[in-house]
C-alpha cells in the first residue's frame, strides 16, 4: 500500500513543536518520506492521499497499563463469575473500540486464561481488529495475595493460580511459565490493592526483595520486562532496587523513592484515570465505601505528588488501567489529559503516550514517532491536541487510524 496524509500539522511524538505544512508518506507498513508539503518530490494520486482541513497528524497513541478483559459496569465481582470464553469475547470487542481511538499499542497488565496471548495471535492472524498487544498472560503474586479479594479457604481456583509463587524458585518459575504461554512482559504484584476487599492493604508489601529478584532475575534473563503493581514507598523502593522496569501507580512514593526511581530510569506508569474515578461525580454508584475510602485520599496525593515527578524527570508513561466504571473501551486519552491537569504541558502528555510509551516497552526504534523506516502507526486528528489536549479524548476526532500500514478506520 502506498499512502500520502498531506497538508497536515505534524506532531511527531518526540516532544518537538508541531510543524505546520506537512505530508506524511507511507509504503506497505512502513514511513518513507516526511516533509513540507510544497517539497513532497512523489506524484500524488487522489486515491493514494489523504488531506483533512485543520487536522493533525501524530504516532498512533500508547496505553501501557490496560485489562482488555476487564468490565466497566457498576458490578465488578464479573472477573470471578464470568467464564473466559465470554471475558474473551468482551476483550475482542474492547480492542476495537480502544483502537478506533487512536491506540495502535496496549500493554496488557493481567487477565485470566492467557486471554490478551489469545486475542493478540487472533489479531495477528488477521481474525480479529484491535491495537498491537503487549501480552503479560496471567499477573504473578505472592500465596496469600489480596490481588483477587477474600476468597473463603475452602474455595480452590486453579485455572488463576499459574502465577502464585511463595519463595524465590516458584517466583522464577511462575516466569517460566507465563513466558511458555505466550508472555512478552511480566505483572508482579508487590502490594496490596485498593480495589481489594482481602485484608492486605494497598500500603502492605506482599512480596520479600528476594521474591521480586527472582521475577526480574528470570524475566530478564530471558529478555522480558517486568512491571510492578505498587502503591508504599517500601514496596517501590524494593522494586526499584531489584531492577523492576516500571512501576504502576505508585501513588504514595515519597521524594526519596521519587529520587531513586528518577536515578535508576525506572519508569513510572501513573494511571491517574484509575484514581480520578473515585473522584467522579457517580462514583458511590459504581463502587464499594471502602474503595472510595482509600481510593479518593490517594487522588489527592498523587496530584500533590505530580510536581516532584517532573521536578525530578521520572520517566513517565500514560496507562489508562481501563476499562473500569465509568471509563469504557475508547476514553484511554481520559489519561493523557489528567496528565496535563497534574502539571505536564501537552506536548509532555504526547510524548508520555507516543515515544516515551514505546520506550518502556522496548519498541522505540519501530513505533512510537513519525520517522522515515519506522513502523507506519499513524492517527489524523480533526483539531490539533497541541493547543487542546481534551481534542483527544472524544473518539469522533479521531478520522483516521493507520496500522502497520493498513488502514483501519477512516472517516476523513
Amino acid at each position: 500500500m502506498v499512502l500520502t496524509i498531506s497538508n497536515c500539522t505534524l506532531i511527531d511524538g518526540t516532544g518537538s513543536d508541531p510543524i505546520k505544512n506537512q505530508d506524511v508518506r507511507i509504503e506497505n507498513d512502513r514511513i518513507s518520506w516526511t516533509g513540507n508539503t510544497d517539497d513532497n518530490p512523489f506524484e500524488k494520486n487522489d486515491r493514494e492521499t489523504i488531506s483533512l482541513t485543520n487536522s493533525v497528524v501524530m504516532p498512533g497513541l500508547i496505553d501501557a497499563h490496560v485489562h482488555i478483559s476487564q468490565g466497566y459496569e457498576v458490578d465488578q465481582s464479573g472477573f470471578l463469575s464470568d467464564t473466559i470464553p465470554y471475558l474473551t469475547i468482551r476483550a475482542a470487542l474492547s480492542c476495537q473500540k480502544i483502537l478506533d481511538s487512536g491506540f495502535t499499542t496496549v500493554r496488557n497488565m493481567g487477565t485470566y486464561g492467557y486471554i490478551d496471548v489469545a486475542v493478540k495471535r487472533a489479531q495477528e492472524e488477521g481474525k480479529i481488529t484491535g491495537p498491537r498487544i503487549i501480552a503479560s498472560g496471567e499477573m504473578l503474586m505472592s500465596s496469600g495475595s489480596g490481588e483477587l479479594g477474600y476468597v473463603r479457604p475452602d474455595v480452590d481456583i486453579p485455572d488463576m493460580k499459574s502465577g502464585f509463587f511463595t519463595g524465590y524458585e516458584e517466583a522464577a518459575r511462575a516466569v517460566r511459565k507465563q513466558i511458555y504461554h505466550g508472555a512478552d512482559v511480566l505483572k508482579l504484584i508487590a502490594s496490596g490493592r485498593v480495589g481489594s476487599d482481602a485484608h492486605t492493604l494497598p500500603w502492605d508489601s506482599e512480596v520479600t526483595r528476594e521474591e521480586i529478584r527472582a521475577v526480574t532475575d528470570e524475566a530478564h534473563r530471558l529478555n522480558r520486562k517486568v512491571a510492578a503493581h505498587a502503591y508504599s514507598s517500601s514496596s517501590v523502593t524494593d522494586c526499584v532496587i531489584e531492577k523492576v522496569d516500571s512501576i504502576e501507580h505508585g501513588v504514595m512514593i515519597d521524594t526519596e523513592t521519587i529520587k531513586l526511581m528518577a536515578s535508576e530510569g525506572t519508569f513510572l506508569v501513573p494511571t491517574m484515570n484509575a484514581f480520578n474515578s473515585y473522584l467522579m461525580p457517580d462514583a458511590e454508584s459504581r463502587y464499594p465505601k471502602y474503595r472510595l475510602d482509600r481510593g479518593r485520599p490517594m487522588a489527592k496525593t498523587q496530584r500533590e505528588n505530580f510536581s516532584e515527578y517532573l521536578k525530578h524527570e521520572i520517566s513517565i508513561a500514560v496507562g489508562s488501567d481501563g476499562p473500569r466504571p465509568g471509563s469504557p473501551p475508547g476514553s484511554s486519552a481520559r489519561e493523557i489529559a489528567l496528565l496535563v491537569e497534574a502539571g505536564m504541558n501537552n506536548l509532555q502528555a504526547i510524548h508520555s503516550a507516543t515515544l516515551n510509551g514505546a520506550k518502556l516497552l522496548g519498541l522505540d526504534k519501530e513505533i512510537g514517532s513519525i520517522e522515515v523506516n519506522k513502523k507506519a502507526d499513524i492517527i489524523l486528528v480533526s483539531g490539533n491536541p497541541a493547543e487542546e489536549i481534551s481534542t483527544l479524548t472524544d473518539p469522533d476526532n479521531i478520522r483516521l487510524v493507520v496500522l502497520d500500514g493498513k488502514i483501519t478506520k477512516n472517516t476523513c
